[in-house]
């Protein structure tokens, strides 16, 4: 018998209809319209000293054309703190929210003894500049191999972000196609992937892995069996 070790934690996604169906741009200007006016770091991942290299507890998602702003643990608390938003500057457009809606509760994360399936939503920014090189320079076999690592290493990034201890032993198996360049800022541009994956591991639904998770990359979605 398998034993597992998971962890409940508060989550909270406030849904925003501003009348538009978003793309994944509109995220990262949803992310910068709620910093503008919400200082504190958890918002928008930079400190005194520059960005904060950690899972990010609050992220932005427009997967559904709709501006999500969804927290856990700590991240799902200080949402629930701050006041509503009537509107939000979305690149050179002032957008109206004409509906907001609310959901909390707790959420379970950790390790499972069966493996589950997940679809990603948006593109899956997994390699930077250096692995790129060597996912470019691979056969299929190894860049599948070199994928599942990393995917492994955000699940445990995850982990450490909610104080969650893993002591088993995660696996991950993808099936991923890359789905163009996406550019984060000017002269940065990482490939993406779309695609599933099947692991030991539960996530919240719809919640993100990978870089730029909080800018709405990476969003992934339970695939039922």
């Amino acid at each position: 018998m398998i034993e597992t070790c998971n962890k409940k934690v508060d989550f909270t996604c406030i849904q925003h209809d501003v009348g538009l169906h978003l793309t994944i741009t509109h995220a990262r200007w949803l992310r910068g319209s709620v910093a503008h006016r919400i200082r504190r770091p958890e918002f928008h991942q930079h400190g005194g000293d520059g960005n904060i290299y950690r899972h990010p507890l609050i992220r932005y998602d427009v997967s559904r054309g709709c501006a999500e702003i969804a927290g856990l643990a700590e991240g799902a608390l200080l949402l629930r703190s701050i006041p509503a938003f009537d509107a939000f500057e979305l690149g050179k457009d002032w957008l109206r929210v004409r509906e907001r809606s609310v959901h909390t509760g707790r959420v379970t994360i950790g390790p499972t003894a069966d493996l589950m399936t997940y679809v990603f939503q948006t593109p899956y920014l997994a390699l930077n500049q250096d692995n790129f090189q060597n996912w470019e320079g691979s056969n299929e076999v190894e860049r599948k191999r070199l994928l599942s690592r990393i995917v492994v290493g955000n699940l445990l990034s995850l982990s450490k972000a909610i104080g969650l201890h893993v002591a088993e032993r995660l696996r991950a198996e993808v099936d991923l196609r890359p789905c163009g360049f996406q550019t984060l800022k000017p002269g940065v541009d990482l490939l993406g992937f779309l695609g599933s994956l099947r692991t030991n591991f539960q996530l919240p639904e719809r919640w993100g892995i990978g870089k730029s998770s909080s800018r709405g990359f990476g969003t992934l979605i339970v695939q039922e069996s």
